[in-house]
């Protein structure tokens, strides 16, 4: 319990900003395919959270760190 927590602690501002362009993403892909179906567009939440990170990780990584 304790390592979900501190995950969350350290990654909200990107499952916060994932969860709102999904939501959006969503919306839009089913409005312009005119039906439900499941597509890419769920894949916006893990990506997000993983560009934060790589953001995050990619300046020490260039310094050798």
């Amino acid at each position: 319990m304790r390592k979900v927590r501190q995950l969350l602690r350290e990654n909200w501002i990107p499952i916060t900003v994932g969860i709102l362009l999904t939501k959006w993403a969503v919306g839009y892909a089913y409005r312009m395919r005119g039906y439900d179906a499941i597509g890419s567009e769920w894949l916006i939440l893990p990506f997000t959270i993983f560009i934060f990170n790589w953001g995050k990780a990619a300046p020490e990584d260039l310094r050798g760190e």
